[in-house]
């Protein structure tokens, strides 16, 4: 009976903490889009489910930076393992879909992809 109680709890913190980095990632995304976009109304239509990924290398970060240009302000990445999330959103009339990359540790977006 001890050892029920103990999982319960263990399985409530967990998806306390997951839906707190989910709204945390989902308010940095925001932020990073209405800052690039300050001219333009947006409106969210759609996030997927924050996940994790080791598999985004420094040269592909890099690769990615590049491929956006411009003069976007990006988070410094402080490990390996970076948080991802896509996010649907609308904006000037146009649908426009993205994967955004989160150092998990200061929730900043690190580098992003138009999909």
């Amino acid at each position: 009976m001890k050892n029920a109680l103990y999982i319960i709890i263990g399985v409530a913190l967990l998806l306390f903490a997951s839906c707190g980095r989910q709204q945390q990632a989902k308010s940095a995304v925001k932020d990073f889009v209405d800052q690039q976009l300050r001219q333009q109304d947006v409106s969210y239509l759609d996030f997927s489910a924050v996940d994790s990924t080791r598999a985004v290398t420094d040269s592909l970060v890099q690769a990615m930076r590049k491929r956006v240009g411009g003069s976007v302000q990006y988070q410094e990445r402080t490990g390996s393992t970076l948080l991802h999330i896509r996010a649907q959103y609308v904006t000037e009339g146009d649908t426009l879909s993205a994967t955004f990359y989160l150092d998990p540790q200061t929730m900043g977006v690190v580098a992003y992809k138009k999909n």
